[in-house]
């Protein structure tokens, strides 16, 4: 009698032990994959961010490039200054429908839309300078809220 209980708790061991064993593979596969699946969409994240600022970076040089076209507050905008009113709204139009529908959200497009028609205003002589600048800096303040917005909720989903 004495053989037969070890006997029975060996034979318990040999089945409980695959069973753990399995057990704890299937629940560490479980935690590796769950981990890199979090790393990929927070690489992902991460890059689409780098990409809005990359984004935003060449609308703010358009904008900043229409801005500063030499113009004469007398008129709205010279023969001289058209030009190169003309080449620099080219870039932010190159801008408006190359780089930004990948990244921009509502805010940031609303903003554009706006500047995009204040330029057009201003070319027509229809504004004057300092409503062109006020919608350039509303459109590089968006920009700035979009990429807030990104890292914050960034951040939320890391906690």
């Amino acid at each position: 009698m004495e053989e037969r209980t070890p006997k029975k708790s060996t034979d318990l061991s040999k089945v409980v032990t695959p069973v753990l064993t399995v057990l704890g593979i299937s629940v560490g596969a479980w935690q590796f994959t769950s981990q890199m699946s979090h790393e990929s969409t927070m690489e992902f994240k991460r890059s689409m961010y780098n990409k809005k600022l990359q984004a935003f970076e060449q609308v703010g040089k358009a904008v900043g490039d229409l801005l500063i076209v030499p113009h004469d507050e007398q008129l709205w905008i010279s023969a001289e200054d058209t030009l190169a009113f003309d080449s620099c709204l080219e870039n932010f139009r190159t801008c408006y429908w190359g780089v930004l529908p990948l990244v921009e959200d509502k805010g940031v497009e609303a903003a554009m839309i706006h500047f995009k028609d204040m330029a057009r205003f201003y070319r027509r002589g229809e504004n004057d300078y300092q409503d062109l600048a006020r919608e350039g800096m509303s459109l590089m303040n968006a920009c700035n809220k979009s990429l807030q917005e990104h890292w914050e909720k960034k951040k939320e989903e890391q906690q």
